[in-house]
């Protein structure tokens, strides 16, 4: 048997990991690369692999970066089934769409642009379309969570609650006749999270695929995190301004409202709108919404009492372009949930234009911003920065709060490690830039005597 990394290979995004054994090939996850000026070319590259030969493919969880390659995978040529949670699935079938429905707008975009200027545009092709979506979602077949699914002659697999986002799972195979137990962590989610669960603990397996994200630091912020978020908007509406908040439409917008609920509900806030401008979003919400199962105790019990984490007085949520068009031109303060998280997509981009120039405004980022993409220029200081093709200076106050994230921090992912009872006899650090995936496996050599490797894009290991 053997595994081959040809995704989040000491970067964050592209989560991709195929497992061949003597009798079928699994593919973890097909996820789509965000960030870095050559990030289109890369997600057109055919993949290096035969499709067609590939038996099974495992989703880890929804978010594009570990989901949104399956169109291109199926418009390849595969036929096999797509396994995931029903959670996932459902996510999956809004997120998907609405990804074929961007590349289809930015190639149209792209192509008015070229016109413009008098060039060439015939070469220009959406990476896939929401049609190539919906034949994606076709192959997809749910799985409940703790249930062994027989892969045939592969083995099986069996999903565990990660607590990342709605449906995240801990993936576990088993291998072969003597069923070798290889699991993959997927994205893990934190410790006290105000609405999902904490990951499970599983049991050691032999071979271990890690998560890194935050492998290399932890949240820096102290104090109650929903008090800075009060904080923070607090002092933008009384200057008049704006807050923007770019967030994953999954997960981080649900996270960012059950905290916005606790200010409403306390009498902290109150009379300030907050729209979510993300149609995604609002279909994600009502999703989560069906799935109270999933989320954090608090959180459950909040709902015993009638109290539901995601609806309070102010909140609008918005789908028309109409809609969003309105809140740009509108003077009175609010806040702004809208996708994408790192700026790279979507109608964040169009308030980034309308406020990143205003000093009253701030641009508050509640997760992880991936190197090359807007989200990561514009926290990291630079000014000014390029929206649309059109340069705008950066006079908006520029927050993070990190906590939010929906990644376990390196104090957490070394416990979650620690909760398996022993090294497995093989790791591999998967999903962090370089600095972060090492700095993990360093750690987790020096503290547990594991074996551990940070693979390269399209390195191949034995699992002998």
């Amino acid at each position: 048997m053997k595994i081959t990394f040809h995704g989040a290979a000491r970067e964050v995004t592209g989560s991709c990991h195929r497992v061949q054994t003597g009798d079928g090939t699994v593919l973890l996850d097909c996820g789509m690369i965000q960030g870095g000026r050559e990030r289109h070319e890369r997600n057109r590259e055919p993949f290096p692999f035969a499709v067609d030969r590939v038996d099974a493919v495992v989703l880890s969880h929804a978010h594009i970066d570990h989901s949104g390659r399956l169109p291109v995978l199926v418009k390849a040529g595969y036929r096999g089934p797509i396994f995931a949670t029903e959670p996932t699935v459902k996510l999956c079938e809004i997120l998907l769409p609405d990804s074929g429905r961007i590349q289809e707008e930015d190639a149209r975009w792209k192509i008015k642009r070229l016109k413009k200027k008098g060039e060439a545009h015939e070469w220009v092709r959406p990476l896939y379309t929401e049609d190539d979506a919906m034949a994606a979602l076709e192959r997809f077949v749910p799985v409940p969570f703790d249930e062994p699914h027989d892969l045939g002659p592969i083995g099986s697999v069996s999903f565990v609650k990660a607590g990342h986002i709605l449906g995240a799972a801990i993936v576990d195979l088993r291998l072969g006749d003597d069923a070798q137990r290889l699991t993959f962590s997927g994205d893990l989610g934190v410790e006290g999270a105000r609405l999902m669960g904490a990951p499970q603990a599983v049991e050691c397996p032999e071979f271990l695929l890690m998560e890194s994200t935050y492998g290399d630091r932890s949240r820096e912020e102290t104090g109650d995190r929903t008090e800075i978020l009060h904080r923070i908007i607090e002092a933008t509406i009384d200057r008049g301004g704006k807050v923007v908040i770019p967030s994953f439409a999954v997960g981080r917008t649900q996270a960012i409202l059950a905290r916005i609920n606790d200010l409403v509900e306390s009498g902290k806030l109150s009379g300030v709108p907050v729209y979510v401008d993300s149609p995604m979003a609002a279909a994600a919400t009502r999703v989560f919404e069906l799935h109270p199962e999933a989320y954090s105790e608090e959180a459950r019990r909040l709902l015993r009492l009638g109290d539901q984490p995601l609806e309070f007085p102010g909140l609008r949520i918005t789908s028309s372009v109409e809609e969003s068009i309105a809140i740009n031109k509108s003077r009175t303060p609010c806040v702004i949930i809208s996708a994408s998280g790192m700026c790279t997509a979507g109608r964040v981009k169009h308030h980034l234009k309308h406020n990143i120039s205003d000093p009253n405004s701030t641009v508050l980022f509640v997760g992880y911003q991936a190197r090359g993409t807007l989200g990561r220029v514009i926290q990291s200081g630079t000014d000014p920065v390029r929206i649309f093709g059109e340069w705008y200076p950066v006079r908006a106050r520029i927050e993070t709060i990190e906590g939010f994230s929906a990644h376990a921090d390196r104090e957490e992912l070394l416990a979650w490690f620690e909760s398996l009872g022993g090294p497995p006899r093989r790791t591999w650090i998967v999903h962090g830039e370089e600095d972060a995936a090492e700095s993990l496996a360093e750690a987790l050599a020096s503290q547990f005597g594991a074996k551990v490797d940070v693979p390269h894009k399209d390195q191949t290991f034995s699992l002998g």
